[in-house]
């Protein structure tokens, strides 16, 4: 009797230790490789699922980091989650120049209609020949009325927009409004082309580029 009471005791104080150890974070984990790897291309310049070959009377490789030192450390990485992130959408300090926007607009309407996207209509606004941004105003009526097929049509019509450009750099913001066949708006977005160049750059990913969607429901 004295020995099975000794066990059980033996083993709640056993179970009991293991519960004071936490378990190991995985997704932080993930999260650290993830971001070394997208660094370490950057420096590298090769592309996401690259194969790299090296012959046999190659150089021995270099170590990308110290042995005993996490590569966080190394190389400055910050997870995601963390709320003190760079705005990409600051305001440049390199003055824009001051000339109308410049589209083809029977281009970008062909790119609208392969793209089966419906365009009612879109007007430009040069702001930058008063000082201010150069903004394309366009309503469409989206293919479904749900948040995310809105956003996922804004993102590809301001693409178009911006590829349809004859010459670089003349818009500033994409402004449009998603409503019916009835003519009511029923959400309106905006982003600032700084932005989805960021995106194309591989800056920020798709969840940072609609955090800095300006979004309306109506």
């Amino acid at each position: 009797m004295c020995i099975s009471n000794a066990l059980i005791l033996s083993l709640s104080f056993l179970l009991l230790g293991c519960t004071l150890h936490a378990p190991e974070d995985y997704y932080y984990e993930f999260a650290l490789m993830e971001g070394w790897g997208k660094t370490n291309r950057q420096k590298t310049g090769r592309e996401l699922h690259e194969v790299i070959r090296h012959p046999e009377n190659s150089e021995p490789l270099v170590i990308a980091f110290e042995v005993g030192k996490p590569p966080a450390a190394l190389l400055g990485f910050i997870p995601y989650d963390v709320s003190d992130l760079p705005e990409v959408d600051q305001p440049s300090t390199i003055a824009t120049p001051k000339v109308p926007i410049s589209l083809r607009g029977e281009v970008l309407q062909q790119l609208f209609n392969e793209k089966q996207i419906r365009v009612v209509h879109w007007r430009l606004r040069n702001g930058r020949l008063r000082d201010d941004q150069n903004v394309v105003l366009l309503n469409f009526i989206p293919r479904a009325f749900s948040e995310r097929v809105i956003k996922e049509e804004f993102l590809m019509i301001f693409a178009l927009v911006h590829a349809a450009q004859t010459e670089a750099d003349t818009i500033d913001v994409i402004r449009v409004m998603a409503e019916d066949e009835n003519g009511t708006p029923q959400m309106s977005l905006e982003a600032q082309v700084v932005n989805y160049t960021a995106y194309l750059q591989g800056k920020i990913d798709g969840q940072q580029w609609e955090q800095r969607l300006r979004l309306q429901r109506f």
